[in-house]
């Protein structure tokens, strides 16, 4: 996949924690062992070591639990992958995590997206508008990042609600990715 996910330099040293499976997370290898030990990002131990954090979550209902006793404001960065498997997670899911990060994630600069590919047999979220509605609750201060199968309407509907123009990085005029991708798009004009 390309740096859509995973990009220090571009987008923020901050500790990484990942989301992707139904409960439960994971901390990026290396990060200080203080931080992994604690049951919460809030407990005065583990002040110092924040000051913000990235996020990559593909299970939404995980980020949602540790939200729970977690600081959404320290989240900078937001990756979103959306698999597209017939156990993946629904819009209203998803939803309802947009909801309370666009109330909480009072930081959020960065925002990635990337929609799995999906066939016949495995539906993703990539032409679902309920998913693209709720993804603009979110406040995003400085890029937006998208990648994968999407509706073609989707990027300017993200400038017009969000502010920032997504890019993407694998359209590349005439690059296989491209064609694929159009692909994709072709078939009625969805439009949220």
């Amino acid at each position: 996949m390309p740096n859509l996910l995973r990009n220090k330099q571009q987008v923020s040293p901050a500790p990484y924690i990942f989301f992707h499976s139904p409960s439960g997370h994971r901390w990026e290898e290396g990060t200080d062992p203080i931080l992994l030990n604690c049951r919460s990002i809030n407990e005065e131990a583990v002040q110092h070591l924040l000051s913000s954090l990235s996020v990559n979550v593909s299970q939404p209902d995980a980020l949602l639990a540790w939200l729970e006793t977690n600081d959404a404001s320290y989240i900078t960065a937001l990756h979103v992958h959306l698999d597209a498997y017939y156990k993946a997670p629904s819009a209203a899911r998803w939803s309802r995590l947009f909801e309370k990060l666009g109330r909480e994630a009072t930081n959020l600069q960065h925002l990635s997206v990337y929609w799995d590919h999906e066939d016949y047999l495995h539906r993703g979220l990539g032409k679902d508008v309920s998913f693209v509605q709720a993804l603009v609750q979110l406040k995003v201060t400085k890029t937006i990042s998208i990648g994968g199968f999407y509706a073609q309407r989707w990027p300017e509907y993200l400038e017009e609600k969000m502010g920032l123009k997504p890019l993407n990085d694998q359209d590349i005029p005439g690059s296989t990715w491209s064609r694929m991708l159009k692909s994709y798009q072709k078939g009625p004009d969805i439009r949220p």
